[in-house]
């Protein structure tokens, strides 16, 4: 994919993401999603062309990753991904971080 077919996809995965957002996707779905659709978007665009071949693999893959990090950016990752960072679980018993850290 060249900068602008990734453009090119990256404005429709945007907008779509766009409205997934606004048919209330919860934000600790949102960078499954965001991957999945930007996938799609990659996907299709790359069928749509009928230049599904090895040699352009890597460029698929590049293309895709930069699309996801543009839907990403509009998402909110951020946002989306502190609710999993802050759910965290105590650390278990008996193992490394089971003891309250002490200021001496």
């Amino acid at each position: 994919m060249d900068a602008q077919a990734t453009l090119t996809v990256a404005s429709v995965v945007v907008a779509l993401t766009q409205l997934v957002k606004w048919a209330g996707l919860p934000d600790k779905l949102g960078p499954i999603v965001v991957l999945a659709l930007a996938a799609f978007g990659t996907i299709f665009w790359g069928w749509s062309l009928g230049t599904f071949e090895r040699t352009q693999a890597f460029g698929y893959f590049a293309g895709w990753i930069n699309v996801a990090l543009t839907a990403a950016g509009t998402f909110g990752f951020t946002r989306a991904t502190v609710a999993a960072v802050t759910s965290g679980k105590a650390p278990p018993s008996g193992g490394a971080g089971s003891s309250a850290t002490e200021k001496p």
